[in-house]
């Protein structure tokens, strides 16, 4: 019970972090040369760390399919952690106003842009309680007291809505900056 109070109470503390930077009323743009290169730059790392993510969630997810209990428990908590540093990097360049807007034809946006976007937030969204959730008990759990909670069961869930996110986050980010 302690591990879903947790989670909860940082998914809602999450949530509260990304409104506040989405919806707050924008300073005027500080441009510095600095500002300017780390807009140019977080983009890219935000997509190198979330497909290092996606790699080590996959892994994870593969290893404990196969038996390898020490080695999932290195690799889930690892993909977690890089998600912890996209966090940090996304909210760092929205704060910036490093905000892009889809650069391509208009039939593209709203056919395959938006509805890739859209679902990828949605999912973003909805994964971040059941995630911590797992990890929780994953980290905090010994192995052998691991199969008499729901952790296996909320990851069975968790865990691919969470990859198919981060896939699409992914494309997003080619639309954004590799195609357009």
């Amino acid at each position: 019970m302690r591990a879903a109070a947790v989670s909860i109470f940082l998914t809602l503390l999450a949530y509260a972090l990304l409104t506040f930077v989405l919806l707050r009323e924008k300073p005027a743009p500080i441009q510095t040369e600095f500002i300017a290169k780390l807009l140019g730059f977080l983009p890219h790392a935000i997509a190198f760390v979330n497909a290092l993510a996606l790699l080590l969630l996959g892994t994870g997810w593969w290893l404990i399919r196969h038996g390898y209990v020490r080695l999932h428990r290195v690799a889930m908590p690892s993909a977690l952690g890089l998600i912890c540093l996209f966090l940090a990097m996304y909210v760092t360049r929205i704060y910036l106003g490093g905000i892009k807007m889809f650069p391509g034809p208009e039939t593209v946006y709203i056919y395959v842009y938006m509805p890739i976007l859209a679902v990828h937030l949605v999912l973003s969204i909805v994964c971040i309680q059941p995630v911590l959730y797992v990890a929780l008990i994953g980290i905090t759990h010994r192995i052998e007291d691991i199969p008499r909670t729901r952790h296996k069961l909320v990851g069975r869930i968790a865990v691919p809505l969470w990859i198919l996110s981060l896939a699409l986050g992914l494309v997003v980010y080619v639309f954004l900056y590799r195609i357009y």
